[in-house]
């Protein structure tokens, strides 16, 4: 990767309207899908941010509340055995459906999908907090997911509209501490409804009915609505769905093999082996199927010939594994180590929110101002590496400095590696790509 930020503009015009990007099937149809462009002026930039940012919250509140309070939903449906499925349900629907959302919002325009996206969520939101067993709550988690999976998604794709390339880096800088603000007060908050009484943990799935309309009516009013060109049935016929198929088959059996290993069976049965290789293969038939298959492929391959969406694509995901575990593990951690409540476990998770707030915010604008994404990635990534082998030392007779010291450090790795690593991935590729690209890159 070169690390250098460039003004492309790709296929936008320069005035910021729409530019109709004609994709050509294997059939050899033309489709169009509309390229969103819309380079808008700073005030009302600051207006679509804060509608931007309520969507983050709301997506990350929602997966972060559960972080600390896993176990006690668990223990109170009498499956504690299955938890990690409760999560797990949301990660597989969303990491499927925001391959989607991408295309669909060229159809019918980002807003429009948007608005979908949290439907979808609220209503999957409600049917968890009236679950009654640990699988209607699996089912209903799911649910929401395909919701959830577009929300984050969606709203990235408004930013790398309205804002040119070389202005991002502050303003993703300003949603990665949104993002850090989140993952901060979720583990806390929802280790406190959770802790309540025995039932009390639906308010965590309830806190997402208000918070829902309040983020819908701030991108009512302040995100705009591109108008968009051409026939939506033609385009919709377009669009992947048995790709999608594919990745949803592909990662829900693969992760119920992992979910099996060392739980339910052992590593080496037959159970965990079949469901690992099953879910191998159907992951390597949707990547033929993307290549040599699909009419408009979700993940063009193309996009791959690009060394800097090669090394960002590689970052997000060592960058999403460790974030989520530490996210998920630590609190699980302090809880069994040193006896903390699920309060107190969640706040733990405070230092390396708090200063992956201020290292987010700063990377963003470092890139900002020096136009290179490299150095702030590798600099995240070695104190980031730091944080957590430190972390790996904590056992029962570490002091609360360590602990909150070690977290200190995780934060600033953390805050220098979420942000640039999305600049870098968007400056990889043309502005026809941009919405696929960030959607694969989540």
């Amino acid at each position: 990767m070169s690390g250098v930020l460039q003004n492309t503009s790709g296929h936008s015009s320069p005035d910021g309207s729409d530019v109709n990007v004609d994709v050509a099937d294997k059939n050899g149809t033309h489709v169009v899908f509309n390229e969103q462009t819309n380079y808008v002026p700073k005030r009302i930039i600051i207006t679509i941010f804060l509608a931007c940012s309520s969507v983050d919250l709301l997506a990350l509140m929602d997966q972060t509340m559960l972080a600390s309070s896993l176990s006690i939903i668990g223990n109170a449906l009498g499956a504690s055995d299955q938890t990690s499925w409760i999560s797990g349900g949301y990660f597989v629907t969303s990491t499927c459906f925001q391959l989607i959302y991408g295309k669909l919002s060229d159809i019918w325009s980002r807003k429009i999908v948007l608005f979908v996206g949290l439907a979808i969520f609220f209503i999957g939101s409600l049917a968890a907090s009236l679950s009654q067993t640990v699988t209607q709550l699996i089912v209903f988690r799911a649910l929401t997911g395909v919701g959830g999976g577009g929300l984050m998604t969606v709203a990235q794709m408004i930013v790398s509209d309205v804002v040119p390339l070389r202005e991002r880096g502050k303003y993703q800088g300003i949603l990665g501490a949104v993002v850090a603000i989140a993952n901060g007060i979720g583990p806390v908050i929802g280790g406190a409804l959770a802790s309540i009484s025995e039932d009390s943990w639906r308010w965590i799935f309830r806190m997402n009915l208000p918070l829902t309309a309040v983020t819908t009516l701030s991108v009512l009013f302040f995100m705009p609505l591109r108008k968009v060109e051409g026939d939506w049935r033609l385009k919709l016929k377009a669009v992947d769905f048995f790709g999608a198929l594919l990745a949803l088959g592909g990662t829900s059996v693969f992760l119920l093999g992992l979910n099996w290993g060392g739980g339910e069976y052992k590593w080496y049965s037959a159970h965990v082996v079949a469901t690992l290789v099953v879910g191998f293969v159907i992951s390597i038939a949707f990547i033929a199927w993307q290549w040599k298959g699909a009419r408009v492929p979700l993940v063009p391959m193309h996009i791959f010939a690009s060394r800097i969406v090669n090394g960002s694509c590689l970052t997000m995901f060592v960058n999403g594994w460790n974030f989520l575990v530490q996210v998920y593990y630590i609190p699980t951690f302090y809880q069994l180590v040193f006896g903390y409540s699920t309060v107190v476990s969640g706040a733990m998770l405070l230092p390396i929110t708090l200063m992956q707030t201020v290292s987010s915010t700063l990377s963003g604008l470092v890139v900002h101002w020096v136009g290179r994404y490299r150095e702030c990635i590798l600099f995240g990534w070695v104190i980031w590496a730091v944080g957590l082998g430190l972390f790996s030392t904590l056992d029962e007779s570490s002091g609360i400095g360590k602990q909150i010291g070690y977290g200190i450090l995780t934060g600033v790795g953390v805050g220098n590696t979420l942000q640039p690593s999305l600049i870098a991935v968007q400056a990889g590729v043309e502005r026809r790509d941009m919405a696929v690209v960030t959607s694969f890159r989540k």
